[in-house]
């Protein structure tokens, strides 16, 4: 049984007791919980609209309190990309600074364990907009054919908030993703980020609506030119699925830091400067 009204997530577990799943801020290994209510977020559709539905790509969206963003799901059905190789360019950061247009950083800081990692990530974002960055924990999990990765916002130390920067929130963002009878992958995204800044509530919610099939698109596209190009770099080093092969400093939860995420005002940055308010009507 699940609440998936609320960003503090509850996981009841059978035979009595709960389990959250993750806080903001919250750093820790993943758990069976934290993975089977991703799920339940994948299959649910209580109180989900649909928005967008053409050439394979359907968008729902959920509200979640008035004073947050929506959350969005996307269900995309995929020919000649395999599920592995789909897993693939969303995990190998290199390659992603070959497709993504928008990506300035991409750091992975730390592992907690073979499938627990906590990373930096900043973009590029349009003028008047300032950019946005990001600290978050990621975790994944293979099992069969089928394929988990999601992430929620942490913090970190040697990546506190920067100028120039507003710190962006992900609650939860991630994939699930299994093959099909095409010889292809079924791809369902799951995100409930919230951009801060000035941007206005309703601006985002008709903004990811729209904009999350074409980075869905753009990610078919990057997978189906992954192959070559892995071939060309590093063929053999994938990390996400040979934890062996990881480069990454491993850390222990129980000794790491844990300072709260430092947000501060939603519309500055690091240094103080504030984004200018952007007008426009409101959500319909």
């Amino acid at each position: 049984k699940f609440n998936t009204q609320c960003t503090e997530f509850i996981v009841m577990a059978e035979g009595g007791g709960d389990c959250r799943f993750f806080k903001v801020g919250e750093i820790r290994p993943a758990n069976d919980y934290d993975f089977n209510y991703f799920r339940s977020l994948i299959s649910d559709f209580s109180d989900w609209r649909k928005s967008h539905d053409k050439n394979g790509v359907t968008v729902y969206s959920k509200e979640m309190g008035k004073a947050s963003v929506k959350m969005v799901k996307v269900r995309a059905e995929f020919k000649d990309v395999l599920p592995g190789t789909f897993y693939d360019v969303i995990h190998d950061g290199k390659y992603r600074r070959t497709w993504d247009e928008n990506v300035i950083e991409d750091v992975d800081i730390c592992a907690l364990d073979d499938n627990n990692d906590i990373g930096y990530y900043s973009m590029d974002c349009p003028v008047p907009l300032k950019n946005r960055d990001l600290v978050n924990q990621r975790s994944w999990r293979v099992t069969g054919d089928e394929y988990i990765v999601f992430n929620h916002s942490v913090a970190h130390e040697k990546y506190p908030p920067r100028k120039n920067f507003i710190r962006a929130v992900s609650y939860v963002t991630g994939f699930l993703i299994t093959s099909n009878r095409n010889d292809g992958c079924n791809v369902s995204y799951i995100s409930h980020s919230d951009l801060r800044g000035q941007v206005p509530k309703w601006t985002m919610n008709i903004g990811v609506t729209k904009l999350v099939p074409k980075a869905l698109k753009k990610i078919e596209e990057a997978a189906k030119k992954y192959p070559q190009w892995k071939e060309k770099n590093d063929p053999d080093f994938k990390p996400w699925i040979f934890p062996e092969q990881s480069k990454l400093p491993r850390v222990d939860v129980r000794t790491l830091s844990q300072p709260s995420l430092p947000l501060g005002p939603a519309g500055e940055d690091a240094n103080g400067s504030v984004e200018e308010p952007m007008e426009g009507n409101s959500e319909d």
